[in-house]
């Protein structure tokens, strides 16, 4: 029972770190038994339009072990990450991006696949949680609740939000930062073992289907990462993630940025935001103009990306996938 109340604790706070848990959010409309055939098609033709639509005409991945290309691939997606958060990432690290990448499109570094993808990340994100101190933790719960600004409406409840649309009405901070400690620090006993393996379960979950969209939506860059008419991880000559790929993905699932909309349709999108929520509260709701969309007060999804993907984490991660993915 002790254990079952551990891991119950660990899945709340490791979906409030930005990576959705199956057994508590609800999976997407496509794979819901309660919509109907032809709404789950529609839905998932709107998605992926919005995926080529972001990532698909923003990002350029490279097709070729070019120096210069696989430069102007990284820069590719390090702006289109920065332009949606706010993350910055260091000329060393692009420069290491680059080194890797430029390795395993020349066929000297291997590609990863969906588990050993998710285990360089799962290890990652592990080691970063279990360093964590009190004033990260209490920064994690305050930037869980979303996004805030001076001019806020009085009434106006920054309760805690998780993604996929999965609020705690009335958690105090105190409760949600007990539950993320508890966690911390049950990951240095011999329990962080069993809470490693379902972690890792959870992020598998998720990269698996954020492979299968991105190849459906966007062949030409992401083809190589599922088997669309075998509805499977590919296996052909070049599957498996890239370092960039895998660099991108995991950006996407510590924000809960789903890489769709284009910058300019970001940005109308938050707007329609600040006018449904005006309407909702009957008071000005405060404008997105000059704030991004995810990461640290992010407008749309506010997450702690500054403590998860910082320049030593980032690091940590590629040391993993350099090696191949796991710890």
């Amino acid at each position: 029972m002790k254990h079952l109340t551990l891991l119950r604790r660990a899945g709340y706070a490791f979906v409030a770190l930005g990576l959705l848990c199956a057994a508590v959010i609800a999976v997407g409309v496509w794979h819901s038994s309660a919509v109907q055939k032809d709404e789950r098609a529609e839905g998932r033709r709107k998605y992926h339009a919005r995926l080529r639509d972001g990532v698909g005409r923003e990002v350029e991945l490279a097709s070729g072990d070019s120096p210069a290309q696989i430069r102007r691939a990284v820069d590719s997606v390090t702006k289109f990450i920065e332009k949606r958060s706010g993350v910055s990432v260091s000329e060393a690290t692009k420069d290491r991006l680059a080194a890797l990448e430029e390795r395993v499109q020349s066929g000297n570094g291997r590609r990863l696949t969906v588990n050993a993808f998710s285990a360089a990340l799962s290890a990652t994100v592990l080691q970063r949680l279990a360093s964590l101190n009190d004033e990260e933790i209490a920064h994690v719960d305050d930037t869980l609740r979303g996004f805030n600004a001076p001019d806020m409406p009085k009434n106006y409840d920054r309760a805690f939000k998780l993604p996929q649309g999965y609020v705690s009405i009335g958690i105090p901070p105190e409760k949600t930062m007990g539950r993320l400690k508890a966690v911390r620090d049950q990951l240095a006993t011999p329990a962080g073992e069993a809470l490693a393996g379902m972690f890792t379960q959870t992020v598998q979950y998720h990269v698996r289907g954020h492979a299968q969209n991105l190849a459906e939506a966007v062949p030409e860059q992401f083809g190589n990462l599922w088997d669309v008419a075998g509805d499977r991880e590919s296996t052909a000559a070049d599957a498996g993630f890239t370092p960039l790929q895998a660099f991108l993905v995991a950006y996407s699932l510590l924000s809960n940025d789903g890489l769709g909309y284009s910058q300019a349709n970001l940005s109308k999108r938050m707007e329609i935001d600040r006018k449904s929520m005006t309407k909702t509260l009957g008071q000005p709701f405060p404008s997105p103009e000059g704030h991004r969309a995810y990461g640290v007060n992010g407008y749309d999804f506010s997450s702690p990306l500054d403590l998860f993907f910082d320049e030593q984490t980032v690091n940590r991660f590629l040391d993993r996938v350099e090696k191949g993915g796991g710890a």
